[in-house]
């Protein structure tokens, strides 16, 4: 409720302000760019499929200093984009607010770019820090009156989150045919995970990853413990592998369960054991992550070799999938029963282990993994 109300009065305030002191929109064509400020501060998922359009702006901009906003729980997903120049962590307090818009002040970006923001309070920010130059799409925030060059892009919730960013920066004369997400693994991260792996029994290059699930927010999303125990039986009764499963801290339960019912060997959770760049670093070595919709997800499609994405229709692999990798990645997507509309009272639970194993094997054989 509180909060509520603090982004009313922002939006009363913004509003009135907006009026007494309206932005005069620069011609972008004649931009002299070299200073770009990007605002990237959604979910792990959202900002992955931002790292495109971060990594477009340095292409078509390779002078210009590309500093990022994001927030500081996931701000290391820029920080392994050698795109981006300065990352800035933003903390949601009044505060840090004032803070942030001072020192952005102080860096005068010629342009500011907004691709995503789960806070709403990031569009009147900008709207301070040069409100005659914010490139953003207007259906993304109830603070579009605020936006002084409106990006529209018809159809977005049926386009690629790859392609809408991209869309976006194009009014900057960006572009480019690179549509691969940017996460890189640095590589003292890499060998630290492998020796950790290592003292705990495992090669991580034989090994499969199960990531067990996404936030307790769209659990709609989530796969069965159940067809997580059976699809890891038929992967270690076919294939001489390990195991390792990963999720949050609301997945422990779930991986005790497969752990507990899977009769081969070797299995291991991983969940509480591992950083979110550590686990990125494990999927440079594994050769397979199996995964539901979530920023895991992502961040494999960036990483590693191979990906079975599990996908709800809700939010189907067109918007979510993988983009621009050929096969290089497979999606085994859940569709609802005929005469159903799609949403989310569709259960994970159509997509059976029977469906999925297949693709897994295929991977499994694409990745040269010794069988049994």
């Amino acid at each position: 409720m509180w909060n509520k109300f603090v982004i009313f009065c922002f939006y009363v305030f913004f509003r009135l302000w907006a009026r007494l002191f309206p932005a005069h929109p620069v011609d972008l064509s004649k931009l002299k760019l070299e200073r770009i400020l990007v605002f990237s501060a959604a979910g792990i998922g959202d900002m992955l499929t931002d790292s495109v359009a971060i990594g477009a702006l340095k292409e078509s901009h390779p002078l210009a200093d590309v500093a990022v906003v994001a927030h500081a729980r996931r701000a290391m997903l820029v920080e392994h984009n050698p795109c981006a120049g300065s990352v800035i962590r933003y903390r949601k307090s009044l505060f840090h607010f004032v803070w942030l818009v001072k020192k952005l002040r102080r860096f005068h970006p010629d342009a500011i770019v907004m691709l995503r923001g789960n806070d709403p309070d990031l569009w009147p920010m900008a709207y301070l820090i040069n409100r005659h130059a914010i490139v953003s799409c207007p259906m993304m925030t109830r603070f579009k009156f605020l936006i002084s060059h409106p990006v529209e892009v018809p159809g977005w919730d049926r386009t690629h989150g790859v392609e809408q960013t991209l869309q976006i920066v194009r009014a900057l004369g960006t572009e480019t045919e690179n549509k691969k997400l940017i996460y890189m693994v640095k590589e003292w991260e890499a060998n630290a995970v492998f020796e950790k792996a290592k003292q705990m029994g495992l090669d991580l290059r034989q090994t499969v990853v199960f990531q067990m699930g996404g936030g307790w927010r769209s659990t709609w999303r989530d796969w069965p413990a159940v067809y997580y125990a059976e699809l890891g039986e038929l992967l270690l009764q076919h294939y001489r592998v390990g195991l390792i499963l990963t999720g949050g801290p609301e997945h422990e339960e779930k991986a005790r369960f497969v752990i507990n019912t899977v009769s081969q060997r070797p299995v291991v959770s991983m969940i509480g054991r591992m950083s979110l760049a550590e686990v990125a670093a494990m999927l440079v070595w594994s050769p397979i992550l199996l995964s539901t919709d979530t920023g895991i997800m992502h961040i494999g499609f960036a990483v590693c070799r191979s990906v079975l994405a599990l996908i709800h229709c809700n939010n189907p692999a067109s918007r979510v999938g993988p983009y621009g990798y050929g096969d290089q990645h497979l999606v085994a997507q859940v569709e609802p029963p005929p005469g159903e509309p799609v949403s989310t009272s569709v259960s994970m639970s159509l997509l059976t282990p029977a469906t999925v194993w297949p693709k897994l094997k295929e991977l499994c054989e694409r990745s040269g993994l010794a069988a049994r």
